[in-house]
């Protein structure tokens, strides 16, 4: 049988397992991170089947939260490749993400780079350095291996760790070692 899926649904099994992390992380009370709906308008359902919609706007990122009084959002991503494409990521979440990081919070993204087996966080401040470069002839992609290393994500027990990772970020952005990204 052949299945067809749309590029839309790229982060899938990222999400599932965020989404199974979140649940542990509300468990345990440390953090409160949801899902963000997608805005869609129904126009047409049949026998409790949507047969019509469209978006009513641009979703901004995946998930949004608050972990012990910072608020957070990001987006997941899932690349089979050693660099994850610029293209996947959306203007609209590049902008929503550098607002809230005008804000205090803390925005990202986390990928799944499959090729490498690993999961990264990668900061707002990191992911607008590659987008201003590819406009002056940088790459249209944030390689792998030009990553901090020190933001992998620990995947260990059907958990991705990624509030340790956070705990990085903070201590990135006291220490103001994003300078060069600016």
């Amino acid at each position: 049988m052949t299945s067809w899926r749309s590029l839309g649904h790229r982060g899938d099994a990222t999400e599932d397992i965020i989404n199974a992390t979140n649940k542990y992380y509300e468990l345990h009370e440390v953090a409160v991170v949801n899902k963000m709906p997608v805005p869609i308008k129904v126009i047409e359902i049949e026998s409790s089947i949507i047969k019509k919609a469209f978006f009513e706007e641009k979703s901004t990122v995946d998930y949004y939260g608050i972990v012990q009084g910072i608020p957070i959002v990001f987006d997941a991503k899932e690349t089979e490749k050693k660099s994850l494409p610029l293209q996947n990521i959306h203007l609209h979440q590049i902008e929503y993400m550098k607002k809230v990081r005008k804000q205090n919070g803390l925005a990202f993204l986390i990928v799944h780079f499959k090729y490498y087996g690993e999961f990264i966080l990668i900061p707002i401040e990191v992911i607008d350095y590659y987008y201003e470069k590819s406009f002056n002839g940088g790459r249209k992609s944030i390689p792998y291996l030009e990553l901090d290393k020190n933001f992998i994500i620990e995947f260990k027990n059907g958990i991705l760790h990624y509030l340790d990772t956070l705990n990085i970020y903070l201590e990135y952005i006291d220490k103001n070692k994003f300078a060069k990204y600016l």
